[in-house]
Protein backbone atom coordinates (compact mmCIF):
# COMPACT_ATOMS: atom_id res chain seq x y z
CA UNK A 1 0.00 0.00 0.00
CA UNK A 2 1.36 3.41 -0.95
CA UNK A 3 1.03 6.71 0.88
CA UNK A 4 2.27 10.23 0.22
CA UNK A 5 3.37 12.53 3.05
CA UNK A 6 4.32 16.20 2.77
CA UNK A 7 7.55 16.90 4.60
CA UNK A 8 8.47 20.58 4.49
CA UNK A 9 8.92 21.51 0.83
CA UNK A 10 9.23 17.90 -0.37
CA UNK A 11 6.99 14.82 -0.61
CA UNK A 12 7.79 11.34 0.65
CA UNK A 13 6.28 8.29 -1.05
CA UNK A 14 6.10 5.14 1.03
CA UNK A 15 5.21 1.59 0.04
CA UNK A 16 4.44 -0.89 2.79
CA UNK A 17 4.71 -4.58 1.96
CA UNK A 18 3.51 -7.40 4.17
CA UNK A 19 6.41 -9.39 5.52
CA UNK A 20 9.01 -7.09 3.95
CA UNK A 21 10.66 -3.79 4.80
CA UNK A 22 8.86 -0.54 4.11
CA UNK A 23 10.22 1.32 1.08
CA UNK A 24 10.33 5.04 0.49
CA UNK A 25 11.69 7.81 -1.68
CA UNK A 26 11.52 11.62 -1.46
CA UNK A 27 10.63 13.93 -4.37
CA UNK A 28 10.33 17.69 -4.86
CA UNK A 29 6.71 17.47 -6.10
CA UNK A 30 3.67 15.43 -5.17
CA UNK A 31 3.14 14.41 -8.82
CA UNK A 32 6.60 12.82 -8.94
CA UNK A 33 6.00 10.98 -5.69
CA UNK A 34 2.67 9.62 -6.96
CA UNK A 35 4.21 8.58 -10.28
CA UNK A 36 7.06 6.74 -8.54
CA UNK A 37 4.69 4.93 -6.18
CA UNK A 38 2.37 3.90 -9.01
CA UNK A 39 5.24 2.60 -11.10
CA UNK A 40 6.80 0.54 -8.31
CA UNK A 41 3.44 -0.87 -7.20
CA UNK A 42 2.65 -1.91 -10.78
CA UNK A 43 5.98 -3.71 -11.09
CA UNK A 44 5.45 -5.49 -7.81
CA UNK A 45 1.93 -6.62 -8.82
CA UNK A 46 3.19 -7.93 -12.18
CA UNK A 47 6.14 -9.68 -10.55
CA UNK A 48 8.66 -7.90 -12.74
CA UNK A 49 10.27 -5.80 -10.05
CA UNK A 50 13.64 -7.28 -9.07
CA UNK A 51 16.16 -4.45 -8.83
CA UNK A 52 16.26 -3.63 -5.11
CA UNK A 53 18.74 -0.83 -5.81
CA UNK A 54 15.82 1.28 -7.05
CA UNK A 55 14.42 1.34 -3.54
CA UNK A 56 15.91 2.08 -0.15
CA UNK A 57 14.84 0.90 3.31
CA UNK A 58 13.08 3.58 5.28
CA UNK A 59 15.51 5.72 7.26
CA UNK A 60 13.07 8.30 8.61
CA UNK A 61 9.67 8.08 10.22
CA UNK A 62 7.12 10.30 11.89
CA UNK A 63 6.54 9.47 15.54
CA UNK A 64 2.85 8.88 14.78
CA UNK A 65 3.71 6.30 12.15
CA UNK A 66 6.18 4.48 14.40
CA UNK A 67 3.89 4.58 17.45
CA UNK A 68 0.89 3.22 15.57
CA UNK A 69 3.03 0.42 14.15
CA UNK A 70 4.20 -0.45 17.67
CA UNK A 71 0.59 -0.61 18.88
CA UNK A 72 -0.38 -3.01 16.08
CA UNK A 73 2.67 -5.25 16.42
CA UNK A 74 3.39 -5.16 20.15
CA UNK A 75 0.85 -3.49 22.45
CA UNK A 76 -2.20 -5.45 21.33
CA UNK A 77 -0.51 -8.70 22.32
CA UNK A 78 0.26 -7.62 25.89
CA UNK A 79 -1.95 -8.38 28.88
CA UNK A 80 -1.78 -4.74 29.94
CA UNK A 81 -1.90 -3.55 26.35
CA UNK A 82 -4.96 -1.33 26.74
CA UNK A 83 -3.12 0.82 29.29
CA UNK A 84 -0.01 1.10 27.12
CA UNK A 85 -2.12 1.95 24.07
CA UNK A 86 -3.81 4.76 25.99
CA UNK A 87 -0.43 6.23 26.92
CA UNK A 88 0.92 5.92 23.36
CA UNK A 89 -2.13 7.68 21.93
CA UNK A 90 -1.49 10.59 24.28
CA UNK A 91 2.11 10.68 23.07
CA UNK A 92 0.94 10.64 19.46
CA UNK A 93 -1.19 13.74 20.04
CA UNK A 94 1.86 15.44 21.52
CA UNK A 95 4.52 14.43 18.97
CA UNK A 96 2.53 13.42 15.87
CA UNK A 97 4.32 15.74 13.43
CA UNK A 98 7.83 15.17 14.76
CA UNK A 99 10.28 12.78 13.14
CA UNK A 100 11.49 10.11 15.56
CA UNK A 101 15.05 11.42 15.15
CA UNK A 102 13.95 14.89 16.30
CA UNK A 103 12.63 13.76 19.68
CA UNK A 104 15.27 14.04 22.38
CA UNK A 105 15.53 13.95 26.16
CA UNK A 106 14.39 17.57 26.44
CA UNK A 107 11.03 16.60 24.90
CA UNK A 108 10.78 13.79 27.45
CA UNK A 109 11.74 16.07 30.35
CA UNK A 110 9.09 18.58 29.30
CA UNK A 111 6.54 15.74 29.26
CA UNK A 112 7.70 14.60 32.71
CA UNK A 113 7.39 18.10 34.17
CA UNK A 114 3.91 18.54 32.72
CA UNK A 115 2.74 15.21 34.15
CA UNK A 116 4.18 16.12 37.55
CA UNK A 117 2.35 19.46 37.47
CA UNK A 118 -0.88 17.55 36.83
CA UNK A 119 -0.26 15.45 39.93
CA UNK A 120 0.47 12.20 38.13
CA UNK A 121 2.10 9.50 40.27
CA UNK A 122 5.69 8.47 39.75
CA UNK A 123 4.60 5.02 38.61
CA UNK A 124 2.34 6.59 35.96
CA UNK A 125 5.17 8.76 34.62
CA UNK A 126 7.42 5.71 34.51
CA UNK A 127 4.81 3.96 32.36
CA UNK A 128 5.17 6.83 29.86
CA UNK A 129 8.96 6.42 29.95
CA UNK A 130 8.66 2.69 29.36
CA UNK A 131 6.32 3.15 26.39
CA UNK A 132 8.68 5.65 24.74
CA UNK A 133 11.68 3.40 25.33
CA UNK A 134 9.93 0.37 23.84
CA UNK A 135 9.01 2.27 20.68
CA UNK A 136 12.65 3.30 20.17
CA UNK A 137 13.84 -0.23 20.82
CA UNK A 138 11.57 -1.32 17.98
CA UNK A 139 13.03 1.37 15.71
CA UNK A 140 16.63 0.30 16.34
CA UNK A 141 16.24 -3.46 16.68
CA UNK A 142 13.50 -4.17 14.13
CA UNK A 143 13.60 -1.26 11.70
CA UNK A 144 17.37 -0.87 11.80
CA UNK A 145 17.17 2.89 12.26
CA UNK A 146 20.11 4.80 13.74
CA UNK A 147 18.20 6.81 16.33
CA UNK A 148 18.98 7.58 19.96
CA UNK A 149 16.51 6.48 22.58
CA UNK A 150 15.40 9.79 24.20
CA UNK A 151 14.93 8.02 27.53
CA UNK A 152 18.67 7.35 27.79
CA UNK A 153 20.15 9.13 30.79
CA UNK A 154 16.78 10.08 32.34
CA UNK A 155 16.14 8.66 35.80
CA UNK A 156 12.85 6.98 36.60
CA UNK A 157 10.57 8.68 39.13
CA UNK A 158 10.46 7.00 42.56
CA UNK A 159 7.15 5.23 43.15
CA UNK A 160 4.74 7.05 45.41
CA UNK A 161 3.68 5.56 48.72
CA UNK A 162 0.79 3.13 48.56
CA UNK A 163 -2.70 4.53 49.02
CA UNK A 164 -4.41 3.82 52.32
CA UNK A 165 -7.95 4.68 51.24
CA UNK A 166 -10.69 2.66 52.93
CA UNK A 167 -14.12 2.44 51.31
CA UNK A 168 -16.10 1.94 54.51
CA UNK A 169 -19.64 0.65 54.52
CA UNK A 170 -21.12 4.13 54.69
CA UNK A 171 -19.22 5.18 51.54
CA UNK A 172 -20.20 1.92 49.88
CA UNK A 173 -23.87 2.61 50.68
CA UNK A 174 -23.57 6.08 49.16
CA UNK A 175 -21.97 4.60 46.04
CA UNK A 176 -24.79 2.13 45.59
CA UNK A 177 -27.42 4.80 46.25
CA UNK A 178 -25.67 7.00 43.69
CA UNK A 179 -25.85 4.21 41.12
CA UNK A 180 -29.59 4.02 41.69
CA UNK A 181 -29.92 7.81 41.37
CA UNK A 182 -28.10 7.97 38.02
CA UNK A 183 -29.66 4.70 36.80
CA UNK A 184 -26.56 2.51 36.48
CA UNK A 185 -27.66 -0.80 38.05
CA UNK A 186 -24.93 -2.92 36.44
CA UNK A 187 -22.27 -0.58 37.84
CA UNK A 188 -23.73 -1.11 41.31
CA UNK A 189 -23.43 -4.88 40.86
CA UNK A 190 -19.84 -4.53 39.68
CA UNK A 191 -18.89 -2.39 42.70
CA UNK A 192 -20.51 -4.79 45.17
CA UNK A 193 -18.86 -7.79 43.53
CA UNK A 194 -15.41 -6.14 43.42
CA UNK A 195 -15.53 -5.26 47.13
CA UNK A 196 -16.68 -8.76 48.05
CA UNK A 197 -14.16 -10.75 46.02
CA UNK A 198 -10.85 -8.87 45.93
CA UNK A 199 -10.74 -9.27 42.15
CA UNK A 200 -9.06 -6.62 40.03
CA UNK A 201 -11.05 -4.56 37.56
CA UNK A 202 -9.87 -6.56 34.55
CA UNK A 203 -10.60 -9.83 36.32
CA UNK A 204 -14.13 -8.72 37.22
CA UNK A 205 -14.91 -7.41 33.74
CA UNK A 206 -13.43 -10.47 32.02
CA UNK A 207 -15.26 -13.04 34.13
CA UNK A 208 -17.41 -15.50 32.14
CA UNK A 209 -20.35 -17.48 33.50
CA UNK A 210 -18.53 -20.63 32.47
CA UNK A 211 -15.88 -19.81 35.10
CA UNK A 212 -18.35 -19.29 37.95
CA UNK A 213 -19.18 -22.21 40.25
CA UNK A 214 -22.03 -20.95 42.40
CA UNK A 215 -22.67 -24.34 44.04
CA UNK A 216 -19.10 -24.49 45.37
CA UNK A 217 -18.77 -20.69 45.71
CA UNK A 218 -15.75 -20.28 43.46
CA UNK A 219 -14.69 -18.13 40.54
CA UNK A 220 -11.91 -19.40 38.24
CA UNK A 221 -9.59 -16.71 36.87
CA UNK A 222 -7.57 -17.60 33.78
CA UNK A 223 -6.24 -14.15 32.86
CA UNK A 224 -4.56 -12.50 35.83
CA UNK A 225 -1.98 -9.75 36.32
CA UNK A 226 0.84 -12.15 37.22
CA UNK A 227 -0.13 -14.62 34.50
CA UNK A 228 -1.11 -17.44 36.86
CA UNK A 229 -4.59 -18.91 37.14
CA UNK A 230 -6.27 -18.86 40.55
CA UNK A 231 -9.55 -19.58 42.31
CA UNK A 232 -11.35 -16.89 44.23
CA UNK A 233 -13.78 -17.85 47.02
CA UNK A 234 -17.15 -16.13 46.74
CA UNK A 235 -18.76 -14.59 49.80
CA UNK A 236 -22.48 -15.00 50.39
CA UNK A 237 -23.03 -11.41 49.29
CA UNK A 238 -21.05 -12.04 46.10
CA UNK A 239 -23.31 -15.01 45.42
CA UNK A 240 -26.35 -12.77 45.92
CA UNK A 241 -24.96 -10.37 43.31
CA UNK A 242 -24.47 -13.19 40.81
CA UNK A 243 -27.91 -14.70 41.35
CA UNK A 244 -29.54 -11.34 40.71
CA UNK A 245 -27.88 -10.98 37.31
CA UNK A 246 -29.39 -12.26 34.03
CA UNK A 247 -27.41 -14.94 32.21
CA UNK A 248 -28.15 -13.66 28.73
CA UNK A 249 -24.54 -13.14 27.67
CA UNK A 250 -21.27 -15.01 27.98
CA UNK A 251 -19.70 -12.49 30.32
CA UNK A 252 -21.01 -11.99 33.84
CA UNK A 253 -20.78 -8.21 33.57
CA UNK A 254 -21.38 -7.34 29.90
CA UNK A 255 -19.91 -3.83 29.88
CA UNK A 256 -16.92 -2.40 28.01
CA UNK A 257 -14.01 -0.79 29.84
CA UNK A 258 -14.84 2.55 28.21
CA UNK A 259 -18.42 2.32 29.46
CA UNK A 260 -17.22 1.37 32.93
CA UNK A 261 -14.85 4.34 33.06
CA UNK A 262 -17.57 6.68 31.83
CA UNK A 263 -20.18 5.48 34.31
CA UNK A 264 -17.76 5.48 37.23
CA UNK A 265 -16.62 9.00 36.39
CA UNK A 266 -20.25 10.10 36.25
CA UNK A 267 -21.01 8.43 39.59
CA UNK A 268 -17.99 9.98 41.27
CA UNK A 269 -18.90 13.44 39.96
CA UNK A 270 -22.48 13.04 41.17
CA UNK A 271 -21.43 12.02 44.67
CA UNK A 272 -18.62 14.56 44.90
CA UNK A 273 -21.01 17.41 44.16
CA UNK A 274 -23.58 16.10 46.63
CA UNK A 275 -21.13 15.57 49.49
CA UNK A 276 -22.29 17.46 52.59
CA UNK A 277 -20.25 15.69 55.25
CA UNK A 278 -17.30 16.91 57.26
CA UNK A 279 -13.64 16.55 56.40
CA UNK A 280 -12.17 15.53 53.08
CA UNK A 281 -14.60 14.57 50.34
CA UNK A 282 -14.10 10.78 49.92
CA UNK A 283 -15.31 10.87 46.31
CA UNK A 284 -12.90 13.54 45.09
CA UNK A 285 -10.06 11.12 44.34
CA UNK A 286 -11.84 7.78 44.55
CA UNK A 287 -10.55 5.15 42.13
CA UNK A 288 -12.02 1.84 41.07
CA UNK A 289 -8.77 0.25 42.25
CA UNK A 290 -9.68 1.33 45.80
CA UNK A 291 -12.42 -1.35 45.84
CA UNK A 292 -9.70 -3.97 45.46
CA UNK A 293 -7.75 -2.45 48.36
CA UNK A 294 -10.90 -2.40 50.46
CA UNK A 295 -11.74 -6.01 49.69
CA UNK A 296 -8.33 -7.24 50.86
CA UNK A 297 -8.47 -5.04 53.95
CA UNK A 298 -11.91 -6.36 54.88
CA UNK A 299 -10.68 -9.93 54.48
CA UNK A 300 -7.75 -9.07 56.73
CA UNK A 301 -10.15 -7.55 59.26
CA UNK A 302 -12.13 -10.81 59.14
CA UNK A 303 -9.05 -12.67 60.40
CA UNK A 304 -7.55 -14.19 57.24
CA UNK A 305 -3.79 -14.63 57.45
CA UNK A 306 -1.32 -13.50 54.80
CA UNK A 307 -1.19 -16.92 53.13
CA UNK A 308 -4.97 -16.97 52.76
CA UNK A 309 -4.99 -13.37 51.53
CA UNK A 310 -2.29 -14.07 48.94
CA UNK A 311 -4.30 -17.07 47.73
CA UNK A 312 -7.20 -14.73 47.00
CA UNK A 313 -5.28 -11.72 45.71
CA UNK A 314 -2.58 -13.51 43.75
CA UNK A 315 0.27 -11.59 45.40
CA UNK A 316 3.57 -13.45 45.41
CA UNK A 317 5.37 -11.40 48.07
CA UNK A 318 4.42 -10.14 51.52
CA UNK A 319 5.81 -6.71 50.67
CA UNK A 320 3.31 -6.22 47.84
CA UNK A 321 0.44 -7.63 49.88
CA UNK A 322 1.26 -5.22 52.70
CA UNK A 323 1.18 -2.34 50.21
CA UNK A 324 -2.42 -3.13 49.29
CA UNK A 325 -3.84 -4.27 52.63
CA UNK A 326 -4.82 -1.82 55.35
CA UNK A 327 -6.48 -3.38 58.40
CA UNK A 328 -8.83 -1.10 60.32
CA UNK A 329 -7.98 -0.01 63.86
CA UNK A 330 -11.30 -1.48 65.02
CA UNK A 331 -10.36 -4.94 63.71
CA UNK A 332 -6.96 -4.75 65.38
CA UNK A 333 -8.52 -3.78 68.71
CA UNK A 334 -11.02 -6.65 68.48
CA UNK A 335 -8.20 -9.14 67.99
CA UNK A 336 -6.20 -7.61 70.84
CA UNK A 337 -9.15 -7.65 73.23
CA UNK A 338 -10.11 -11.18 72.21
CA UNK A 339 -6.71 -12.81 72.43
CA UNK A 340 -4.77 -10.87 75.04
CA UNK A 341 -5.43 -10.52 78.73
CA UNK A 342 -4.62 -6.98 79.79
Amino acid sequence: MASIQKRGSSYRARITREGKSTLSATFPTKAEALAWASEIQAKIRLGIYHDESELRPIQESDFEEAANHYIQTHSIYKKSGHSEIGIIRILIKRWATLDVAEINKFHVLALRDELLSLGRAGSTINHYFNAISKIYQMLTEEWGMLVTNPIKGIKRIPNSKGRSVRVNRDIESQLLAGCQAIDTPLLASIIKFAIQTGMRRGEVMGLDWADVDIANRKAYLHKTKNGETRQVPLTLRAIEVLRALPKTEERVFPMTFDCLRSQFKRLRSYLKQGWDGYGANPFKDLRFHDFWHEALSRLSDAGLNVIELSHISGHKTLAMLKRYTHPSHEAIFLKIDKNLSL
